[in-house]
Order: C-alpha cells, then structure tokens, then sequence
C-alpha cells in the first residue's frame, strides 16, 4: 500500500505555497532589533573587518553616568549592601550593584585565577578569542573559587546569601546556572553590539518579570577607560512596553559601567547591554554567571564539559545548578526523573548516576530490544539507577 498523496512531499511543497503560513508576521518581524536600528542609526554595530570609527555618532563614544550629559544627577544603582535598594535598583533601572560583594581576599583569589588560567590557555593555543576580547568559558573547571561562586558559597562569595535570595526573587526558587565565562576587553579591542541576553526568545518578551538573571562578578575596578560594561538603564522597561514582537523607541544613551573592584553586579536579562572599549593597555576581565528558569536549555552543556572529579564531589546544590537534577519537562534520561520534583537532593531526579557511567565507560542503554522471553534484567544503567532511588509516584 502506498503513501497517500497528502503526504508527497512534492504535495506537501505545493500545499504549504497556498495561503499564509501561520504566525508568518510575528516570526519574521525581526523586532525589536529591526526598529532599533531604523529609529536610533547610532546603535548599529561596528563591522568588524573595518577599523572602528572614532569620533562620531556611535553608541562605544560614551562615558560613565556621571560624566556622561544625560545621566548627569539621575539616582542611578550605586553599590550597596542594602537589599531593599537592590530591589529598588532591579526594578527600575534593571540593574542592581552589590558592594563588596566579594571580600578583599576572595577578589583577589578570583582575579589571580583568572588571569593565570587565561594566559595559559592562549599559551595552549586554546584560547577562545571574540572581537572585544579574550573569553574564559566554563570556569567551574579551572578553579574552587569559580565553582564556589556557582554554588553562591560565602567562602568564594560573601554576599552569596543575599545573591540567592535575589535570583529567588527574580527568576523563582529552582532556577539553573545557564553559563559562567569571564568576558575580556582588550587594548584595541571591537565593542559588542548593544544586546540582551533574553535573545533567543525574541520576539517574545516576558513582560512581567526576566526568564534569565546576570550576575556578573567584577574582580577589578571598571570605568570608561578600561571597557566598563555598555548599559542603557532602565531599557528593559523599553523593551516591556514595547511587548512581544513591538517596535522600540526612544531608547536612551548607554553609559559605562564605573565599579571599583569586588562589586557585583545583578541585571534583568531584557537589559541592553555590552561590552565596551577598551582603550588602556591592560586586559580588562569581568565574568558573567548567567541563570535562568529550570526549563530552559543551558548555554554550557555541564552535563558533558564538568570535569569528572567535580561531579563524583558535587553537592546537591551544585548538581542542581548545573542542571544534573532532572524533572517531568526537562533534562529526563532515559525517561528517568519523570515525575521528579526537579528540587536539589531529589534522588528521583539525580542524574549524576548516569554521567559517572559515562565517565567509566559502562553505561548501558535500552535499544530495541529481543523477543521478551530472552530479555535479561541485568545490565541497564537505568534500571540501576532507579533501584536506588525512591519513586515518588
């Protein structure tokens, strides 16, 4: 018996040329970046095979906020240790600047390793190298105080209490690390184009509250000079009103970020933002912990690059963060973690078994399988890994 005609896909070709395709507007309308451009032409970014200009109407040629003639007197975020004005700051500006959110010490320890690791990793000839600058991906391999960091330790990170309490706030209790890479400035380096990290859901916006929440730690001092992160405060609220698939308008100028040493820095997924130019002669490094709903796909695949030694040692916390706590819509194996709360230290949804099989290379999948009368029960990692964990169901 054939395949009926319906199904041909010379058939399904010309049905699929008949009318309009569904959501064909929304999908293509290329907002918010496509009215951005038309309306504000000094926010388009530089072409990266032609030497940056200088000295004219572009977004780079700013300064920090209180030299900068818009910004000028306006109460933006200072860093605080207050979360009543953390919680101000987020909401209004869609950043908020937590002071000394890293000890003397533990900045120092952060800044150290991160400099060494970047110097022999380009020694390695591995360096990951972007147009503004050198970039350290998946730091919770290169360093205790990276993954502490992660894990929002207050041996790593003082202000580690008051951040989680923050991302709570922000993007719900059970929220997952999306990535954790250090983002360099280079002397000479291009400025990023003015961004926000929610971008893969555009034209979607969330109007209500962020799906994703930086925390960009800042192991040196940042100005206008050195690079300072590029942000648009209060953007967000641009980019809420204008709603999904909306055009922007009016946005305002950036600013440079300006933030001494050990300061972190908490800001709303939906905020423009980027990195700036450097023009001094030393590497400048922020690194940015990006966090999102538990449901969304990370940007580090943890599950494959955490080095061995880190899972067989991972706490509850810090599988969860990593998205190793499986539940019923997401990172499931083998139908395992169905069901599960996706809550840390749920064994129902603990993935890690399944990982540390891969590492010693005995995990046995379930293929198709033989006539039941043949099948044995021994052997299938699932199998095991579901007798020693409790069914909630």
């Amino acid at each position: 018996m054939g395949i009926p005609k319906a199904f041909l896909e010379t058939e399904v070709a010309a049905a699929k040329a008949q009318g309009a395709p569904l959501f064909a507007d929304f999908m293509a309308s290329k907002e918010p970046y496509a009215s951005l451009f038309r309306d504000h032409p000094w926010l388009r970014p530089p072409k990266l095979n032609e030497p940056l200009p200088s000295g004219g109407d572009h977004y780079w040629e700013t300064a920090a906020a209180v030299d900068h003639p818009d910004w000028q007197g306006v109460d933006l975020p200072q860093p605080t240790k207050d979360f009543q004005q953390l919680r101000h700051d987020f909401g209004r500006w869609g950043y908020g600047l937590i002071e000394d959110g890293l000890s003397k010490a533990q900045c120092d320890a952060f800044l150290n390793r991160l400099l060494a690791q970047a110097s022999a990793e380009a020694a390695a000839g591995i360096a990951h190298q972007t147009p503004s600058g050198q970039y350290v991906p998946c730091l919770i391999n290169k360093g205790d105080c990276f993954r502490g960091c992660i894990e929002q330790d207050p041996e790593h990170v003082q202000a580690g209490p008051l951040i989680e309490a923050m991302l709570n706030e922000t993007l719900g209790e059970g929220w997952i690390c999306h990535s954790f890479l250090a983002n360099g400035a280079d002397p000479g380096g291009y400025p990023q184009g003015l961004h926000i990290d929610q971008a893969p859901l555009l034209p979607w916006v969330t109007e209500a509250a962020p799906a994703l929440v930086n925390t960009m730690f800042i192991p040196q001092d940042v100005d206008a000079d050195n690079g300072g992160t590029l942000v648009i405060p209060g953007s967000h609220q641009n980019l809420i009103r204008a709603g999904s698939g909306g055009a922007l308008t009016d946005m305002p100028r950036p600013i440079n970020l300006k933030a001494p040493a050990g300061t972190i820095m908490l800001f709303d997924g939906r905020l423009w933002h980027g990195t700036g130019i450097n023009r001094t002669d030393q590497r400048r490094f922020v690194a940015t912990m990006s966090n999102v709903k538990p449901w969304m796909r990370q940007q580090e695949n943890w599950v494959v690059s955490t080095l061995p030694e880190i899972i067989d040692a991972a706490s509850p916390k810090l599988l969860h963060r990593l998205g190793m706590q499986a539940l019923t819509y997401g990172a499931t194996v083998e139908g395992f973690g169905l069901g599960a709360s996706g809550r840390q230290g749920d064994q129902w949804g603990n993935i890690q078994a399944f990982r540390q099989a891969m590492d010693r290379g005995d995990y046995r999948r379930v293929g198709q399988l033989p006539d039941p009368r043949r099948v044995s029960q021994e052997g299938f990692t699932v199998r095991d890994v579901r007798s020693s964990a409790k069914n909630p169901l």
